[in-house]
């Protein structure tokens, strides 16, 4: 077992950690010891938009969630990125932040002080270079390209259309003073590449005599003496090593892996600690609290072949990979998740439904094989945005190759079931106006009525699934008996560690997470480099 040592020691290379690699060194804070458990992301699908369905597969944790009765038993994927950028590298780019109130909330509700909208906002445009917008919301000298899509399928703007038939509005920023309505994305892009955290952030710094980047390394857990974190055991090419932090561990290894760090280091519940054979150094609810965004594609088939179905095939493929290798244009250049709708569909001041429009068939998931033999078509991936459902992550031994047990609880709740029952009802609208139906010949998945309450419960139990946005395993708060950090980000009771990622969200924002997750890397950037809590100071 060899040593070394820094200053800090951060375990994950996703869209939190490479953003606080950059901030410690850019100030001139220490040296840094950046852990990735995956390899580098110099991957043509992952610089190309349009490339992201090769990479998910291949570039992720194969992480499940265990069989449920309330989702009909089946074990779902609940993937998460595995490679140097981490979620950032791999995800649909869409730049969404959420809405003010979910910050407020975090701050009012959930004891996280100096976590609320105002303060939030101001580390959102900090983060963010907009190559559009320029005004109270938004920045345009942070890392973060944030870009207008170069490419519109025909069928995107007929959904566009379709949405302001059924009453809502068009609008341009559903990040700004208005987040109710209909239009198109903006996308964590630059010159119609993928902007990850990995080439915007970390690529400022790699140079840096200061930074040891490690791929490939398998955290063991964080070595903790005398209620301290000392350093993390790692094991790369076979090889064990302890490195020892001066200064402190930060994890942000995500939801779940952060989870499952920490516990492996015997932070965590005793009776899960003592079923995967650890020793407990501390007892806090690490692994609670897990909850995640659900999903259901609402899918047809259309009356002219012009879908996006094929183009990733013979001559076309090759036609768009030239196109955008050599102007950056075309289709490639395209998240295909190009074009949204936000809905409040309760009337309670913000937002809880979500679309995602696809100009394809999503055929990820079809559990009633109702595409069997289709081609052309288009999907609306339609979601519910504040679950209430709570689960749980466990360890299963104290192997860190082992995955951990993923308890969801997806749909536990009735009002989960409720919220996405009126989620696809709003979908269904959408298809019902002129824009959309004109194009379409068959609307088979849901093949019910949207007067159908059971039988739209019995199809959203038997295929929703996750959109991949997991929070809330070791979140913020006062108290060590419901949180497992303060709202510095210090584990409670251990000194010199922190978590710093979507695991410390305590409730999931309304939207996409990675925006969130940047921002929340940006303000415990600024704790790490002790800067104080100001907004905390304030409300005190």
């Amino acid at each position: 077992m060899s040593n070394e040592s820094f200053d800090y020691i951060i375990v994950g290379a996703g869209s939190a950690g490479c953003v606080i690699a950059y901030n410690i060194l850019s100030r001139g804070r220490g040296s840094v010891l950046l852990l990735e458990a995956g390899g580098s992301d110099f991957n043509l699908f992952i610089r190309a938009p349009g490339g992201m369905s090769r990479v998910i597969p291949t570039k992720s944790w194969p992480y499940m969630a265990e069989p449920e009765a309330p989702t009909k038993n089946r074990p779902m994927d609940v993937l998460q990125g595995r490679v140097l950028g981490g979620g950032s590298s791999i995800n649909g780019m869409v730049y969404v932040r959420g809405h003010k109130e979910d910050y407020d909330a975090w701050e009012r509700d959930f004891g996280a002080t100096g976590w609320n909208g105002d303060e939030m906002l101001r580390y959102f445009k900090k983060a963010e270079n907009n190559e559009a917008m320029a005004n109270d919301y938004h920045g345009n000298a942070g890392p973060l390209h944030v870009s207008e899509n170069r490419y519109r399928h025909p069928l995107s703007e007929a959904f566009v259309r379709a949405g302001q038939q059924a009453g809502y509005p068009y609008i341009v920023d559903h990040n700004g003073a208005q987040s109710e309505g209909v239009g198109f994305y903006q996308t964590t892009t630059h010159k119609g590449i993928r902007a990850s955290t990995a080439q915007t952030y970390l690529r400022r710094i790699r140079k840096d005599k200061n930074l040891k980047l490690q791929l490939n390394a398998m955290v063991q857990r964080v070595e903790i003496e005398d209620g301290r974190a000392t350093g993390v055991t790692y094991k790369v090419h076979g090889k064990t090593v302890t490195a020892n932090a001066r200064n402190e561990v930060i994890v942000t290894a995500g939801a779940i892996g952060s989870a499952k760090v920490l516990q492996l280091s015997g932070l965590g519940p005793a009776e899960v600690l003592r079923r995967a054979g650890v020793p407990q150094k501390a007892e806090l609810p690490v692994g609670r609290n897990f909850h995640d965004h659900l999903h259901m594609s609402v899918n047809a088939a259309i009356k002219d072949p012009i879908s996006l179905y094929g183009q990733d095939k013979g001559l076309k493929a090759l036609r768009h990979g030239i196109e955008w290798t050599f102007l950056r244009s075309g289709v490639l250049t395209s998240p295909i998740l190009e074009a949204f709708a936000f809905i409040d569909s309760t009337g309670a001041g913000r937002p809880d439904v979500q679309f995602h429009f696809l100009p394809v068939l999503d055929t990820w998931d079809d559990p009633d094989l109702n595409q069997k033999g289709r081609d052309h078509g288009i999907t609306i991936k339609t979601g519910h945005l504040q679950p209430k459902s709570r689960g749980e992550v466990e360890i299963r031994s104290a192997d860190p190759e082992d995955l951990p047990r993923i308890r969801a609880a997806y749909l536990e709740d009735p009002r989960d079931v409720e919220g996405q029952i009126r989620a696809t009802q709003l979908a269904l609208k959408f298809f019902e106006q002129p824009a959309l139906k004109d194009q379409v010949t068959e609307l088979f998945n849901p093949a019910v009525s949207s007067a159908d309450f059971e039988g739209l419960e019995a199809w959203v139990r038997r295929t929703t699934r996750t959109v991949y946005h997991p929070v809330g395993t070791c979140r913020i708060g006062q108290d060590p008996a419901t949180s497992v950090v303060d709202p510095e980000l210090r584990v409670h009771g251990i000194k010199g560690l922190r978590v710093a990622d979507s695991s410390t969200f305590p409730h999931i924002p309304s939207g996409n997470t990675n925006a969130p997750t940047i921002a929340l890397a940006e303000k415990a950037s600024d704790l790490i480099c002790g800067l104080p809590n100001t907004a905390a100071i304030a409300a005190e």
